[in-house]
């Protein structure tokens, strides 16, 4: 069994696993990059270095109004490649899933430019997307 985070973007469940997930916290104030890829918000403090903050809304190409920022949530992601942060609508649960619990799809699903998934689980009856990798996008050309 591993634990997942649960979260939101409108009424979409998606999972992340949370050795992946070093901290979760509110959004703060953001410092636009210019010419910087459309999925990035901005740039952040953290422990005295600067993040990159990816908004996951845009990643899955969502539809709606973006919610207000005080309700927002962002988790702080590691992983062998670096360290970076994801702006969510919510956050739902910590959970442990099963690996045999997540129904893979017949072949890998890229979602996006960023986003790769492992599959989907059923949880509180609904069904949430298993994000398996998530991947900074390179900076537009100035």
């Amino acid at each position: 069994m591993s634990d997942f985070i649960i979260f939101t973007i409108n009424e979409a469940h998606y999972a992340l696993d949370v050795s992946n997930i070093e901290r979760i916290d509110q959004v703060p104030q953001l410092t636009p990059i210019p010419n910087s890829h459309a999925f990035v918000d901005g740039i952040m403090m953290y422990q005295d270095n600067t993040l990159k903050v990816l908004n996951f809304r845009k990643m899955t190409n969502a539809q709606g109004e973006e919610p207000v920022l005080s309700s927002q949530k962002l988790l702080i992601y590691r992983d062998e490649k670096g360290v970076f942060a994801i702006k969510v609508d919510s956050i739902k649960d910590i959970t442990a899933f099963d690996s045999s619990s997540i129904k893979a799809y017949a072949h890998s699903v890229t979602v996006g430019e960023s986003l790769r998934t492992r599959g989907v689980v059923e949880y509180k009856h609904s069904l949430v997307v298993v994000i398996d990798s998530i991947e900074l996008p390179h900076d537009e050309a100035a």
